[in-house]
């Protein structure tokens, strides 16, 4: 059983490493190596337009953010709970 377990870990850890290696290596190439190609090139249909490198890096980040700091008052909020109960 124990055995079952460490395989679906491992894969699991494979396909996040395999997605953040794709997402990094495809926002890399649009921010870093895309503004060198000329704009009538067939590979700009592959990318989003360039207003769009800034914009979806920060929204993700307020997300984030946003999420971790709800997780972190909800974890306070139940801490208190313990201590007065």
């Amino acid at each position: 059983m124990e055995r079952e377990m460490e395989l679906g870990d491992k894969a699991v850890g494979f396909l996040l490493t395999l997605t953040s290696l794709s997402i990094f290596t495809y926002y890399t190439f649009w921010v870093i190596i895309l503004p060198f190609v000329d704009s009538d090139h067939f590979v700009h249909k592959y990318f989003l337009p360039q207003e769009y490198e800034i914009l979806i890096p920060v929204i993700a980040g307020v997300v984030l953010l946003c999420f971790l700091s709800i997780f972190v008052g909800l974890v306070m909020l139940k801490s208190k709970k313990k201590k007065t109960t």
